[in-house]
C-alpha cells in the first residue's frame, strides 16, 4: 500500500493574496458542509460566545451540502437546536437557523457553496479557520486550502487532521473527549468531540496577538507547500509505474 495524500492547488491557493474584502471585521472562515461529523455546531456555540465580547466578529460559513440526508445529523448537537430547512434548489435556509441558535444579524455571510476558484479570496479576506471537525477521514481539503492561503487555523487533534498538524503551524484543540455512536455514525473508534471553551480561548489568542498568528499562518503555509498538486500527482503517477513497470 502507497498512501498519497491529496493535494491543493497552489496556483490558487497561496499566501500572496491580496484581502479586499470586509474591513474592519475581525473574520472568521468555517468551511465543510453542514453534518455532525464537521462539527459546524461547535463552530456556531464558539462563535456565539466570542462574538458577545468582540462584537467586530464576522463568521464566514461555507457549509453548503450536496447529500442533504446526511445534513439533519447536526441536530444532534447539545450546542444548536434544530437544522435548517432545505429548499427546493437543494440550498440550505442558513440564515433562520443562525439567527434562532443566537447569532445576531450582521454576524454571520452565508457563502453558499462558491466555485473553488473563488475561494482563495474568501480566505484571503478572513483572519482565522476554524476546523473543529469530530473526524476527517481524509486530511480536510478545506483546511488545506485556508493553510495553503496562510490563514492561523485552530484543528481538531484527531483523524486526519493529524496528519497537517506539526509544530506551531496551527492552533490545536487538545481537550477532547469520546464520541458516542448513532446512526449512520455507528463506527466512531478515533473519532473525538471538540470543546467549545477551548475553542474561544484559541479564538481570543488569535485576536489578542496577531503577530503570532500571523507567524502560524506562515508556518501552515509552509507545511501546505509539500501538499501541492504537482509534487503529489508526480508521486502518485510514480507508484502507478512503479505497479505496473
Amino acid at each position: 500500500v502507497a498512501n498519497v495524500f491529496q493535494g491543493i492547488d497552489d496556483t490558487l491557493f497561496r499566501a500572496e493574496i491580496e484581502r479586499t474584502r470586509y474591513p474592519d471585521r475581525f473574520v472568521i472562515f468555517s468551511g465543510g458542509k453542514l453534518e455532525y461529523r464537521k462539527a459546524q455546531d461547535v463552530v456556531i456555540a464558539a462563535f456565539r460566545e466570542f462574538q458577545k465580547t468582540h462584537e467586530d466578529a464576522l463568521l464566514l460559513c461555507a457549509w453548503a451540502n450536496q447529500w442533504p440526508r446526511i445534513m439533519p445529523t447536526i441536530a444532534r448537537s447539545p450546542h444548536v437546536v434544530g437544522a435548517p430547512a432545505v429548499l427546493a434548489d437543494r440550498s440550505l435556509d442558513l440564515s433562520p437557523w443562525l439567527h434562532a441558535n443566537g447569532l445576531p444579524a450582521g454576524s454571520f455571510v452565508d457563502l453558499g457553496m462558491p466555485p473553488n476558484k473563488n475561494m482563495p479570496g474568501f480566505l484571503a479576506a478572513s483572519d482565522a479557520a476554524i476546523f473543529p471537525n469530530r473526524c476527517e477521514p481524509g486530511t480536510n481539503l478545506v483546511a488545506m486550502e485556508a493553510m495553503a492561503v496562510g490563514l492561523p487555523v485552530i484543528l481538531s487533534a484527531n483523524t486526519g487532521h493529524l496528519d497537517l498538524i506539526e509544530g506551531d503551524n496551527s492552533y490545536v484543540l487538545d481537550r477532547q473527549t469520546p464520541v458516542t455512536p448513532y446512526a449512520p455514525y455507528t463506527g466512531v473508534e478515533g473519532w473525538a468531540e471538540p470543546d467549545v471553551e477551548e475553542v474561544v480561548a484559541h479564538l481570543t489568542t488569535i485576536y489578542e496577538d496577531r503577530k503570532t498568528a500571523a507567524a502560524r499562518g506562515k508556518a501552515a503555509a509552509n507545511t501546505l507547500k509539500r501538499f501541492a498538486w504537482s509534487g503529489q500527482v508526480a508521486r502518485l503517477l510514480g507508484h502507478v509505474d512503479g505497479l505496473t513497470g
